[in-house]
């Protein structure tokens, strides 16, 4: 699985199951302002007040510098912060459908 069919199938889970959920598509060309690294997907689970960011990344791929600090400062907010990879596909799946953005269930997705 690559890292944009990671990234497809989460947000259509996101989608299907009512999260509200945001990713900008081509970050490379869009205007933006403040600091980069900011994580691919900020979402909130329908009925709850706990909001979910993750990072995507490929089987390989690393962090920047700039994506492990934001997700550190979210995490240390109480913002439940995750980095999802195709190995963890399948479980980041069953915590969207069953609407679970609580930090202890992210915990094996790191940071939560």
């Amino acid at each position: 699985m690559t890292e944009d069919e990671l990234l497809g199938g989460l947000m259509d889970a996101l989608a299907l199951t009512g999260w509200s959920a945001w990713h900008v598509r081509r970050s490379d060309r869009a205007v933006w302002q403040g600091q980069p690294g900011w994580p691919d997907i900020t979402a909130m689970p329908p009925m709850s007040r706990r909001l979910l960011v993750i990072e995507v990344k490929g089987a390989n791929g690393a962090l920047t510098a700039a994506q492990g600090r934001w997700l550190a400062l979210l995490h240390r907010a109480g913002i439940t912060a995750a980095v999802v990879r195709p190995a963890g596909y399948d479980r980041a799946l069953a915590l969207i459908l069953a609407g679970d953005a609580s930090p202890g269930s992210w915990e094996w997705a790191g940071l939560a």
